[in-house]
């Protein structure tokens, strides 16, 4: 299949102007890691679960995502609800290829970098290689996803980050399967080689080599989190997407002082989904901790990194925002080939089919040049479109 150049806004409107959701999603088919895993594992593998008000998706004990608010972008904000059933909630365009495309084209969208949503739990999971086989079974279905059209859906392979040198092998793997990035847990555990320490230098040395970026998304972790799925269903914190940029932050700047840009200066980490309005204070506190103490003993890594942190930024991180005007009208500060626009279709808080309504709004005043490179060119050359 071979896109056109022109895409159809959600207007009807012709426009010429490419546009990527720099961070968008699969709703993985429940059924499969059933017919993707190992013998050894199929008895382990994730079921669905036909509850009395609502369809669980069950994998060992950990809290899986609500299929209601997973599956709620076509919903009004009178309809949202966080139950939900697979046949009734889940949209073809969330796992079919084909589907996909004609929302694309609703949205004005050219192409979009794809999470998983289901798998984003499976970061808690204890054994790693039940985990690893959970991963592979995804990032090899993704990457068949995403051969129905390879210039306009990009993969992002799930890799476990435990073991430096599995996830190393893990990432050569996914450049094998023509996946565009791979991705660890924000929060990478206690008990593990941190992203930023020397013994985790084999992840960036693979990610280097196989030209692939590193990512992060939110509402990852190999933390456990070991509550019941149907915890879910019965209500939401107002505050916890609130604050989910804090997890997200924390890694980035310790891979800054952390020097892992100064040994592998070729190296991009992305925070996806954790906005990018705050980054503004964060960089200039940085640069002004630098500064300011530069003759004071580093504690807590290595030791004094030679440029200012603001540098390695803008070379080596890259985040995504959707609804964050901050980020926009503070686009010099960060650097505008650090920002990139998502869409999180097909969960609930999307800005489909409005995207592009939202785009003019955010963008006001902005210089087309600078809009163009936040809205295009830098996902076009990290993810390869």
């Amino acid at each position: 299949m071979n896109a056109t150049a022109e895409i159809q806004g959600q207007a009807g409107a012709s426009t010429a102007e490419k546009v990527i959701s720099s961070d968008s999603h699969v709703i993985e088919p429940w059924y499969l890691w059933r017919d993707r895993l190992p013998a050894e594992y199929k008895d382990r593998a994730p079921r669905l679960v036909q509850g009395e008000k609502t369809d669980l998706l069950v994998c060992e004990d950990l809290e899986m995502p609500p299929i209601g608010s997973a599956a709620g972008v076509f919903r009004k904000d009178s309809e949202v609800r966080q139950t939900g059933r697979w046949e009734e909630d889940v949209p073809s365009s969330a796992y079919d290829p084909a589907a996909r495309m004609k929302e694309l084209d609703v949205d004005g969208m050219w192409g979009e970098v794809l999470y998983p949503t289901l798998g984003l739990a499976f970061y808690g999971i204890d054994d790693l290689k039940f985990k690893n086989a959970l991963l592979n079974a995804y990032n090899e279905w993704l990457a068949e996803f995403c051969a129905y059209d390879p210039t306009r859906y990009k993969g992002i392979a799930m890799i476990a980050n435990e073991d430096p040198e599995m996830a190393a092998d893990a990432i050569r793997h996914a450049a094998k399967l023509g996946l565009a990035g791979v991705m660890l847990p924000t929060v990478a555990g206690s008990d593990v080689p941190q992203y930023h320490e020397r013994a985790f230098d084999p992840v960036w040395k693979a990610a280097v080599d196989c030209n692939l970026s590193v990512n992060i998304h939110c509402g990852t972790t190999r933390d456990q989190n070991k509550k019941s799925s149907i915890i879910q269903t019965k209500g939401r914190d107002p505050t916890r997407s609130m604050f989910k940029w804090d997890l997200a932050a924390r890694p980035m700047f310790n891979m800054i002082f952390g020097g892992v840009f100064e040994r592998f200066p070729d190296a991009i980490f992305v925070s996806a989904e954790n906005e990018a309005g705050w980054a503004p204070h964060l960089l200039d506190r940085a640069d002004y901790e630098w500064k300011r103490y530069a003759n004071v003993e580093v504690v807590g890594f290595e030791g004094r990194i030679p440029k200012p942190p603001r540098e390695y930024w803008r070379k080596n991180i890259r985040v995504n925002f959707m609804r964050d005007p901050v980020a926009v009208r503070t686009w010099d500060l960060v650097g505008a080939e650090t920002l990139m626009f998502h869409t999180d279709f097909p969960h609930g808080v999307s800005t489909y089919p409005n995207s592009r309504a939202i785009l003019d709004e955010l963008f006001e005043g902005v210089p087309d040049t600078v809009r163009h490179q936040i809205v295009w060119q830098t996902a076009a050359d990290l993810y390869g479109f």
